[in-house]
């Protein structure tokens, strides 16, 4: 299995697991938010659009920032909470620590030692729509589970903003 298969499965395990109902549809590849727009209206799908954004923090340390199609990062937020200012991660570090593939990074499943910056719009949403590693793949999670998947993770969780 490539680590982007394993990536999936650890999302979708993680969701089994925790008994929280979700939709899985397959589709051409999703790289960026018209095509997203396009899927979501061809198979109906419900909610918000995640973007995640991943970050280098330091040297080796990293994290993934998880808001909503259309948010605006506040870099100035982003520093007080990390410590120091991040910057964008190269797409060679998103495929060699996550396994995701650049514009489709997934928000969950990854190793522990990234941290996860949770926007609290998500939390918000009726149902959060994401991609669990393969870019042909997309995942429709209602939010009232959210809560509970966050929970399961084993990152350390900041809030944001």
């Amino acid at each position: 299995m490539t680590p982007l298969e394993h990536l999936c499965q650890r999302n979708l395990d993680l969701l089994h697991n925790l008994e929280i109902p979700h939709r899985l549809v397959e589709h051409e590849p999703v790289l960026d938010y018209p095509t997203a727009h396009a899927v979501r209206q061809r198979f109906d799908l419900r909610g918000s659009e995640s973007k995640s954004l991943f970050l280098r923090i330091a040297a080796g340390h990293y994290a993934m920032l998880v808001s909503l199609e259309g948010a605006r990062s506040d870099w100035v937020r982003l520093k007080q909470l990390l410590g120091r200012r991040p910057s964008l991660a190269r797409d060679e570090e998103l495929t060699a620590l996550t396994g995701c593939v650049p514009m489709c990074a997934c928000p969950f499943g990854h190793d522990a030692s990234i941290t996860l910056l949770i926007d609290r719009t998500i939390l918000a949403c009726d149902y959060l729509l994401y991609s669990p590693g393969p870019p042909q793949l997309t995942l429709e999670v209602p939010g009232a589970h959210l809560p509970r998947l966050l929970a399961a993770q084993p990152n350390t969780r900041l809030e944001y903003p």
